[in-house]
C-alpha cells in the first residue's frame, strides 16, 4: 500500500494551474485564485487522502488534477459546455476538502451556480455541466481502481 501520491506535488499543482488558466470568466477566476494560491491551503491539500480510491497522502490533489485533465480533453469535443463553470467546480471540489462543508458553503455562497456541483442536495434541475462533472469523477475513479487492481496482480 502506498503512503503518498506517486506524482510530484509540483506536477499536480501545475495541472491545477493549467485548469485555472483555462478559466476565462473573471468572476470564476477570481474565486478560484482566492484559494488556489494560498500557501496554507496548498499545504493542507497535499496531505489529504481521497478515501474513495486514492487513500494516501496527496490523494485529493491527485484526483482533482486528474479530473481537471479529463475535463479539458472532453471540452475539445464539446465546446458548447460552460468549461469555466466546470473547471471552477472541479478545482473547488478539491480545495473545499480542506474545509468543513459549512465553511466551504460560506466561502462560495455568492456563487449559487457552483453550489449544486458541490452540494447534491441543492440540485433542482441538473445541467449538462453537472452531469459531466459527476461522470468525470466516476470515470476517473473507475480508471484508477482498475489500474490499481492490475498492478496488484
Amino acid at each position: 500500500m502506498i503512503e503518498q501520491t506517486p506524482y510530484s506535488y509540483e506536477f499536480l499543482w501545475n495541472q491545477l494551474e493549467i485548469g485555472y488558466n483555462n478559466i476565462k470568466k473573471k468572476k470564476y477566476k477570481e474565486l478560484v485564485s482566492r484559494f488556489l494560491f494560498d500557501k496554507q491551503i496548498r499545504e493542507k491539500l497535499e496531505t489529504l487522502k481521497d478515501y474513495k480510491g486514492r487513500n494516501y497522502k496527496g490523494g485529493v490533489l491527485e484526483r482533482t488534477a486528474s479530473v481537471l485533465s479529463l475535463a479539458l480533453c472532453m471540452y475539445d469535443n464539446y465546446p458548447e459546455i460552460d468549461i469555466d463553470l466546470l473547471l471552477t467546480a472541479i478545482i473547488l471540489s478539491g480545495i473545499c476538502s480542506v474545509f468543513s462543508k459549512k465553511e466551504c458553503y460560506e466561502k462560495i455562497k455568492e456563487y449559487p451556480e457552483i453550489i449544486p456541483f458541490l452540494y447534491k442536495k441543492k440540485r433542482r434541475k441538473p445541467s449538462v455541466e453537472i452531469y459531466i462533472y459527476d461522470q468525470l469523477f466516476k470515470i476517473d475513479n473507475g480508471i484508477f481502481l482498475k489500474l490499481r487492481k492490475q498492478l496488484l496482480k
